[in-house]
């Protein structure tokens, strides 16, 4: 069923008003600066450029890295790897890549993942695939929960972020190969072959890229492979099923090298709030109902549904004349299963629930199973109405449907505006915008500009840094201290070769001169 000119001009508006939104996120992207972590885990890395030049020896540098902290720290080897290749160790002027890095690689996932759902296996119209995507993009873009952690730090975001982008590649690089039916030509039969061995050798590499990030992501594909598994052959499809075999392997044998690295026993140790396997269990169920319902919830998820509906009606009503959607009680109780067991490694871990950058995977999760959940409820309904299945119109181009979207559209900006109004900080543009117009963004440019210089051209070995002042939004994770022993310090010292770095307030300078 193709779409009309209005569904269109609805996709297109999505797309155009989420590339706007970037403008603001562009022009602070140049203020970026590394902090805290991004020094420790790139240090060897940063020295081997500086020294070398060689882009070999700051493999071996990565390399290192990931040997060090697999025995001393944690077994997140795949994540570590990544870590500390963070683009201000060829410059701190590349930081300002990081942005650009984790928005694309969300939304190039993100994409992907609907693409392969929507249109290769549904077959629903361009148009109602852009305008889901596009809202979830939006959305997920404007409300992160922590935005920082998310698109600015880098670190943080490549532990988190970027192996989640992996995961949704390797989900939508699975349905593609276990959907793909077998050509009948001759002719085809040698490219076909190549071409999906090609995809299953993408398959495994994704699958040990995240076999060896975060527990948060590992622990959720593991249930989804096992998940597929089950229902496969409770569908009585043997052969795909074993298909999943492999990549699974490679999966489940790098997720055991990083769960039983030495390192994670030597980060343990210093963990004292540590309820116990059952507890951790019971306490997820308890935070996701509390995070989703209580403490995230507001206007903007309401928004989201209701300009979401008419995409998911005109995509399930296609679906609907193809599979039956079961048990449509099911898959909101497994989703939530899901979503609970996300907040599982961190609370068994530390005893919390997490931190920003754990919630911004299970806030993109949480959106991904919105969409999911509405579809299948929809698919079900339009199953089991006949007359909505039968019905040659697109429900995109009906007047009643048009209004319902401009009135949606219209009341979202009115919600924005005063949101943005009462806290610029709380959509990620509008914090950019805010700390740009307001010159925030500029001056903390400045200060972390003039550290930068001082650490790279001076030649004394004990420095003595000017604590920030500026502290914007977006752009500020951590600071030094003036304790030269702090770990902050530390690996700061390590990554400019210095033997102590202090940090003075700026009151103290002036005192000093």
């Amino acid at each position: 069923m193709k779409s009309g000119k209005f569904a269109t001009k609805v996709s297109v508006f999505l797309v155009l008003l989420f590339i706007a939104s970037l403008i603001p996120i562009a022009l602070i992207s140049r203020y970026n600066y590394p902090c805290a972590d991004d020094f420790g885990f790139s240090a060897y890395s940063h020295i081997a450029w500086q020294e070398t030049h060689s882009i070999p020896s700051v493999l071996g540098g990565a390399v290192r890295t990931v040997v060090e902290r697999w025995f001393g720290w944690q077994g997140t080897f795949s994540s570590i790897f990544v870590m500390a290749l963070q683009p201000a160790i060829w410059g701190e002027s590349f930081y300002c890549l990081v942005p650009w890095i984790m928005i694309g690689t969300m939304s190039a996932s993100t994409l992907f993942f609907l693409r392969t759902v929507f249109r290769k296996v549904i077959g629903t119209d361009r148009n109602v695939f852009l305008g889901i995507s596009f809202l979830y993009l939006i959305f997920a873009l404007e409300c992160m929960i922590d935005k920082t952690q998310a698109f600015f730090w880098f670190n943080g975001a490549a532990h988190y972020m970027i192996p989640h982008s992996v995961a949704l590649f390797l989900a939508g690089l699975l349905i593609r190969y276990l959907s793909e039916k077998p050509s009948s030509a001759a002719g085809h039969f040698s490219g076909r072959r190549l071409r999906r061995s090609g995809l299953l050798l993408l398959i495994c590499a994704a699958s040990i890229f995240v076999g060896g990030s975060n527990y948060i992501t590992g622990l959720i594909t593991a249930v989804l492979f096992v998940s597929a598994f089950i229902l496969l052959l409770l569908f009585r499809r043997k052969k795909e099923a074993g298909l999943l075999i492999p990549p699974f392997i490679f999966f489940f044998a790098t997720f055991l090298l990083n769960v039983f690295a030495p390192g994670n026993s030597v980060r343990q140790a210093e963990m004292t709030n540590r309820p116990g396997v059952i507890k951790s269990v019971l306490l997820s169920f308890y935070y996701c109902i509390e995070y989703i319902t209580e403490i995230w919830f507001d206007w903007t998820w309401i928004i989201f549904i209701l300009a979401l509906l008419p995409f998911i009606r005109e995509a399930a009503k296609t679906a609907a004349r193809r599979f039956s959607f079961p048990c449509p009680l099911l898959v909101p109780v497994y989703s939530y299963c899901l979503l609970s067991a996300m907040f599982t490694p961190s609370l068994y871990a530390t005893g919390e629930a997490g931190g920003g950058r754990i919630f911004n995977i299970i806030f993109l999760d949480f959106l991904l199973l919105i969409v999911g959940n509405l579809f299948y409820i929809a698919g079900w309904l339009c199953r089991r109405m006949k007359n909505i299945q039968q019905s040659g119109a697109a429900c995109l181009e009906r007047r009643d449907t048009k209004l319902y979207l401009l009135t949606v559209f219209a009341f979202a900006a009115f919600i924005s505006i005063l949101y943005a109004q009462a806290n610029p900080d709380y959509f990620t543009s509008t914090s950019a915008a805010h700390s740009l117009i307001y010159g925030e963004a500029a001056r903390y440019g400045e200060e972390t500009a003039q550290r930068t210089e001082t650490l790279r051209s001076s030649e004394e070995a004990d420095i003595q840094l000017e604590l920030l002042q500026t502290k914007p939004y977006l752009l500020f994770f951590s600071d030094i201290s003036t304790d030269p022993s702090d770990w902050t310090n530390v690996l700061m010292s390590r990554y400019y070769q210095k033997n102590s770095i202090a940090g003075v307030s700026s009151d103290s300078s002036s005192l000093a001169e």
